[in-house]
């Protein structure tokens, strides 16, 4: 290889030592090569050589080094043109590959397309031999049936033609001819049947054709008969499959059916007529006791039949040809006959009972019917499939035993619930049940109001009218309830209905002797509510869920509402007045309805609510409907406490009323020493006690506060008034100060902080009276009094006796006209006072024309709780 030029020809290759000769090849590069080792290897000769000569004084001469790695530098030049040949060398020959590579893949594919289309075409061909071997196919097929046909017509005829001449020998021999002759002369038979219906003109033929017919038949059912009493399934299944291309077999399903041991046992004959003289279950017309399991018999009823249609469901299939269509028939007759006859006898003789008894047996009798149902469809998919079966009249008929049962089941409870035939059922349950739990409140009420003289009033009528009409829904739908003799004068005196439970302690008696319905009363019309609702998801269909359940629904808002609390909120504010010491009994009918209230509430969320969701239209008028109910009886409540709120101030204030002109003008001391308060005083505070207790008992929470918040303020203001209005002499003002005491200490089981500070500014105000006029002054400027302005304080001073003679107004610095405005003069006493009157805007807040704040303030504390 020549020189590059401008290059240093290097050291001869013989100039490199051997070890470095042999790094200096492809195979050194071949791998991952460290710089720095091949470094080392190719100067590790020179560096011995150097350490060999490292004691000489001679400086270190890196020429052999230089030269060194100038000739393996070289070196490497040449091997890396070699190198770069070889790789142009084999890239070359890679290019040639490729491109040969690519030329027969072409050629492939060329060739491979060749192969599709000769296969395209090859199948083509075949599709078409194929089409013609169909069109082949189906042309001999058509041909042989024409054939078949024709030799068929051709020995019709000829069997016709022999019945004609009256000798039917040919056709005797072929059923004497065993199971295959048998088999022929049967589809012979039926056709030569249908020809001598069509054919009129030969008398002799068709008479002769119908008696072979018959005679035919009849043996052959002779047969199955012998071989199903024998327990033979092999004759059986041969002579069912005869009458099966003879007639369609209706004749021989007919005898498996009726002669079946089920439908003959005498053993089921006697249980029922000892069932239909046995009496029903006494629980089932108590609505107090949980329903009843199922009728013991219809059980064992139900248990006969699982284990009967289990074992016929293997014989069926193994002797008749169309064993679904043979179950179907077979469970049709179980249903028309031992099942509906078990069930009317039941429902027939829970509704001598109550309406309450029929209900439950038709709900418990539907869900073990369904229970069944499902364990049938279980046995007969199993055994059976879905098969259309053809009769001899060539119509298609569903064989499906499922649908049977379905249909079977719709037509058994259809009698009971078709339209509203069940929803009046529980109309009239629920009327007589709730009529029965209301009727001894309805009693009371109707006494109370003869006993008032207020008899004539609106509410007096509307609760005869009520009762009226519960009492006579009670009575005329009691099923067998005889009529009476003669009508009494209260309705609910009249009997119980048949089997119905007479309730007992339903009342409960509250205050002021007044009653109501207990708890555990209303509860028990929720759970008989709750359990009405059941049967109703038991009993209706899907779609009609929603709307029953609105139905059952407003049922209970009715008698809860209109005829039990309407009647007690309307005898309360009837009762209630203003010119009389109110009774208590306003407060436990308020903490009745609120009660029924939250129970009503959660009745609703519970068993209402998940019923109605999927119809948003019924949704939203139930709860359209429950609202406007629990807001007319939080509207009245509201009313009522309002009532006796206005009646309790009347009262305190007739009682305030009575407090005599000189009663804090004594004239004994020692009595004022030794007296407990005034009697006015001990009047209200007696009567402040009464209240609280009650309406503690009956409200609870912010209500309750609220509420004694009223009384507490209007009080308040009530007796500010009250002592502007009596003189006070010394010896009063002791008076003056117990009234006020033990009006705060009446005030103060109320714990309300707001009222306490109201009642000991009040106190403060009593001490002017008994204090002397020389220490006025400290006690107006100490407390709450120094947040008052002077001319709130005057009127209660003028009323001191000594009021002119000690001079107070100018000892104060009160003028005479509270009216004018201070002169310079009244300065210095208007300065004794602080600025802030906090105390008096609060008393002018709560007694200066503010009523309605107060009264929207507690209306809506009582429907926040």
């Amino acid at each position: 290889m020549a020189t590059p030029p401008n290059t240093r020809a290097g050291p001869r290759l013989f100039d490199l030592p051997p070890e470095v000769k042999k790094l200096l090849t492809i195979d050194t590069f071949k791998g991952n090569l460290s710089t720095t080792e091949f470094m080392e290897q190719i100067s590790a000769d020179l560096l011995a050589q150097a350490n060999d000569h490292k004691n000489d004084k001679a400086l270190f001469d890196p020429k052999a080094f230089i030269r060194t790695f100038e000739n393996v530098l070289e070196e490497l030049k040449q091997l890396r043109t070699r190198v770069q040949e070889q790789c142009d060398e084999l890239e070359n020959s890679t290019q040639v590959v490729e491109l040969q590579y690519k030329k027969d893949i072409a050629d492939m594919q060329g060739a491979f397309d060749d192969v599709y289309r000769s296969y395209d075409n090859l199948e083509g061909r075949i599709g078409e031999v194929g089409k013609t071997a169909i069109r082949i196919g189906e042309q001999l097929e058509t041909i042989d049936k024409q054939r078949s046909r024709a030799s068929e017509s051709r020995d019709i005829i000829e069997y016709f033609m022999e019945f004609q001449e009256g000798n039917p020998d040919r056709l005797s021999m072929l059923c004497e001819g065993g199971d295959e002759g048998q088999l022929k002369a049967a589809i012979i038979c039926r056709r030569l049947n249908a020809v001598a219906k069509e054919v009129d003109t030969d008398v002799r033929a068709r008479i002769g054709i119908e008696k072979f017919c018959e005679s035919f038949e009849k043996e052959m059912l002779e047969d199955f008969d012998r071989a199903y009493k024998e327990g033979d399934p092999r004759v059986m299944a041969h002579r069912a499959k005869v009458l099966f291309e003879f007639n369609g077999g209706a004749s021989c399903v007919q005898i498996y059916v009726n002669q079946h041991e089920f439908f003959m046992s005498s053993k089921k004959i006697e249980e029922m007529e000892e069932l239909r003289k046995s009496e029903d279950d006494r629980d089932l017309s108590n609505p107090n006791v949980p329903p009843p399991e199922v009728d013991t018999s219809l059980v064992k009823l139900y248990d006969d039949i699982r284990i009967t249609v289990r074992k016929e469901a293997g014989i069926i299939s193994a002797v008749f040809p169309q064993p679904a269509t043979v179950m179907q028939v077979f469970l049709q007759r179980i249903f028309a006959q031992s099942i509906q006859n078990h069930v009317e006898l039941l429902l027939s003789r829970a509704e001598r009972y109550s309406h309450l008894a029929y209900l439950r047996t038709l709900a418990s009798t539907h869900a073990e019917t369904k229970r069944l149902v499902d364990n049938l469809k279980f046995y007969c998919d199993k055994e059976f499939s879905l098969v259309d079966a053809v009769d001899v009249t060539g119509l298609v008929t569903s064989a499906s035993p499922e649908e049977a049962l379905d249909r079977c089941m719709s037509d058994l409870f259809v009698p009971y619930t078709e339209g509203d035939r069940y929803l009046q059922r529980e109309k009239l349950a629920l009327d007589e049940l709730f009529g029965t739990i209301i009727a001894e409140f309805l009693n009371y009420m109707q006494e109370r109001k003869k006993n008032s003289a207020r008899n004539q009033s609106v509410l007096t009528r509307t609760l005869n009218q009520i009762s009226a009409s519960t009492a006579a829904g009670m009575l005329s739908t009691a099923p067998g309830a005889a009529e009476p003799s003669s009508p009494s004068t209260n309705p609910f005196e009249q009997s119980h209905p048949a089997g119905s439970q007479q309730p007992q302690n339903l009342l409960t008696v509250e205050e002021g002797n007044f009653k109501l319905l207990s708890q555990s009363a209303i509860m028990r019309m929720l759970n008989i509510h709750a359990e009405t609702i059941a049967r109703c998801v038991e009993l209706s269909e899907s779609q009609d869920l929603p709307t029953s359940t609105q139905f059952l629904y407003g049922l209970l808002l009715d008698f809860i509402g209109t005829r039990y609390l309407d009647i007690a909120l309307d005898d309360v504010l009837e009762e209630l007045s203003t010119r009389a010491e109110p009774d208590t009994s306003c407060f436990p009918v308020v903490k009745a309805t609120t009660e029924i209230i939250q129970l009503m509430q959660k009745h609703f969320q519970t068993a209402v609510v998940p019923l109605v969701m999927g119809s948003p239209s019924v949704h939203r008028s139930v709860l359209t409907s429950k609202n406007r109910f629990m807001a007319a009886l939080e509207k009245k409540s509201n009313i009522v406490l309002q009532r006796e709120l206005d009646a309790i101030m009347s009262w305190l204030g007739e009682c305030l009323s009575r407090q005599k002109r000189n009663d804090f003008k004594p004239k004994d001391e020692e009595v004022v020493m030794m007296s407990m308060g005034t009697q006015p005083c001990v009047m209200c505070c007696d009567f402040i006690l009464r209240i609280y207790r009650a309406a503690s008992k009956s409200l609870q929470g912010k209500n309750l506060e609220t509420y004694l918040m009223r009384i507490g303020t209007e009080f308040h203001a009530m007796l500010m008034e009250h002592f502007k209005k009596f003189n006070v002499t010394p010896t009063g003002g002791l008076l003056v100060t117990k009234d006020i005491a033990k009006y705060e200490e009446s005030i103060q089981m109320f714990k309300i902080p707001q009222l306490n500070d109201l009642f000991e500014m009040l106190r403060q105000l009593g001490n002017i009276f008994l204090v002397k006029p020389e220490i006025l002054r400290s006690i107006l400027s100490e407390g709450y009094l120094a947040r008052l302005d002077p001319k709130m304080l005057y009127p209660y001073l003028e009323k001191r006796v000594d009021f002119k003679s000690a001079r107070l107004d100018r000892v104060l610095g009160i003028s005479s006209n509270v009216e004018e405005a201070p002169n310079d003069a009244n300065s210095n006493r208007r300065s004794l006072f602080v600025n802030d009157n906090t105390v008096l805007k609060e008393m002018k807040k709560n007694y200066q024309n503010n009523r309605d704040f107060l009264n929207q303030e507690y209306m809506a504390a009582f429907k926040r709780t």
